[in-house]
């Protein structure tokens, strides 16, 4: 199979054969040296990183372990939080108990922030609606959102 060049995917004869070329090229991202490598300080182990700027803050989605994390920085390379994906039963069994009382507990994430601690859960209720519950290490009910 004959591929062209990267840089060939802008010459119109060939934008006609690769028409969506502009739409799965990867694009720079201009992510700050600084955070590239505070990421890397923190999460060493990390694999597949992939960047995204979200307002004013840089997005890592990394796994470690094969399992996906989130985190997110300043443009100074300031941590500001990050999350790992969990299977439900990975979560506290106070939290299993009270995400339950809704309906199926579809996934969990824990949120590292700061020195705090957050789990957030997507449950399934009986009429298939979904809902984003967030709650403190103590099962205690911050917020709930229907998506």
């Amino acid at each position: 199979m004959f591929l062209l060049p990267i840089d060939k995917f802008n010459e119109p004869r060939n934008l006609m054969k690769f028409p969506f070329s502009k739409i799965f090229r990867n694009h720079k991202k201009n992510i700050p040296g600084i955070v590239e490598k505070k990421l890397i300080d923190i999460f060493p182990k990390a694999k597949n990183i992939d960047w995204e700027r979200k307002d004013e803050l840089f997005e890592a989605i990394y796994y470690l372990e094969e399992v996906e994390h989130i985190a997110q920085f300043t443009e100074t390379g300031e941590l500001i939080q990050y999350k790992k994906n969990l299977w439900p039963d990975e979560l506290p069994e106070i939290l299993k108990t009270e995400g339950g009382k809704f309906g199926e507990i579809m996934n969990g994430i824990v949120i590292y922030r700061g020195t705090d601690l957050f789990y957030e859960m997507i449950v399934r209720n009986e009429k298939l609606d979904r809902y984003e519950f967030l709650y403190d290490t103590d099962g205690i009910l911050i917020s709930s959102a229907l998506l």
